[in-house]
């Protein structure tokens, strides 16, 4: 079960049904079994501005149409398997695939007939919209996204939202605002990157950026480790497409722009851990530095260190001692 930690609708009331099926994404007309519902619907959502993540439960026949809209939902079956149909055309939607993807101001309807389990991802289509200008160095827009396959890269995309939900699940509140921002880029960005060709095409031959756009990334990355790092800085910052500035970022430093801005927040933490004493500063010390849960700092740290954050601040006084 996902989502466990948010509000749940939990009812056999039609009307209400409906209702919770709306506010999760769907749209107009929802046929239920004559009568009252024989199964309970179960609907959680964590909704944020520019992402949301519904979890949708129902043990029994039913059908949904869907008006257009402005944002991209994407369903990943989690249990039963569903019969969706967008402009009439069946879509393939199982369990194993990597979702299915319903874009933005295209009728569409859904035919579960023994009931389904569902996880949808709600993105804005503004947000994509922005993210691949800044990508591919141009303002677009439309957004045309093909569906998922079952191309490894778009099963990628089903993991990392599937990951998403779990965390949100355990994430400490401090965190959550970081890790909603993380999440968010690096869903669309997958998104783009797997289901975009225009994003496709930019990323085969970008132009090349000067040794200066580059060196203004690497300044803008020293000056600004603790904020959240977009597409859209990277474009705003060098000068040229984000697609551009990753491509030869890797050939120049060795490493991506987010790899290269791990390495100063886990410097910074270093730092900070230094100079710390207390044990339960070690969250408040990832979080300033700019993870997104402690987690994530402390696997990184390990990595990079070869030993945990509480570790070093238990074994450190003991060196002194010697």
């Amino acid at each position: 079960m996902l989502l466990q930690s948010y509000p749940e609708l939990r009812t056999r009331n039609r009307d209400v049904i409906a209702e919770g099926l709306r506010s999760s994404g769907y749209g107009t007309r929802i046929e239920l079994p004559s009568g009252g519902s024989p199964d309970q619907f179960t609907v959680r959502k964590a909704d944020f501005e520019d992402i949301g993540l519904s979890f949708v439960r129902y043990d029994f026949p039913i059908t949904i149409a869907v008006n257009p809209r402005d944002d991209i939902l994407i369903g990943f079956q989690i249990r039963k398997v569903s019969e969706v149909a967008i402009d009439g055309e069946v879509m393939q939607n199982t369990v194993s695939d990597a979702g299915c993807l319903v874009p933005e101001q295209r009728p569409w309807t859904v035919h579960s007939p023994a009931g389904y389990e569902v996880l949808i991802l709600r993105v804005a289509g503004e947000s994509l919209r922005r993210k691949t200008s800044a990508l591919m160095g141009a303002d677009r827009g439309r957004l045309d996204l093909r569906p998922p396959s079952a191309a490894a890269a778009d099963r990628v995309l089903r993991d990392v939202t599937l990951n998403f939900a779990r965390e949100l699940d355990a994430v400490d509140p401090i965190f959550l605002p970081a890790l909603v921002a993380h999440s968010t880029e690096d869903i669309c960005v997958r998104i783009l990157r797997s289901l975009s060709e225009q994003v496709l095409e930019a990323e085969r031959a970008p132009a090349a950026p000067s040794a200066v756009q580059l060196g203004q990334v690497e300044q803008y990355l020293v000056a600004n480790y603790a904020r959240p790092l977009t597409v859209e800085n990277l474009a705003a910052v060098s000068g040229v497409s984000a697609c551009s500035v990753f491509r030869h970022f890797r050939a120049r430093y060795d490493c991506t722009p987010h790899q290269y801005l791990e390495k100063i927040r886990l410097e910074m933490a270093y730092a900070g851990l230094m100079s710390c004493r207390d044990l339960s500063s070690v969250g408040a010390i990832a979080l300033s530095c700019g993870f997104h849960s402690r987690r994530s700092f402390e696997q990184a740290f390990l990595k990079r260190f070869g030993e945990r954050p509480t570790a070093m601040l238990v074994e450190r006084p003991r060196r002194r001692r010697r």
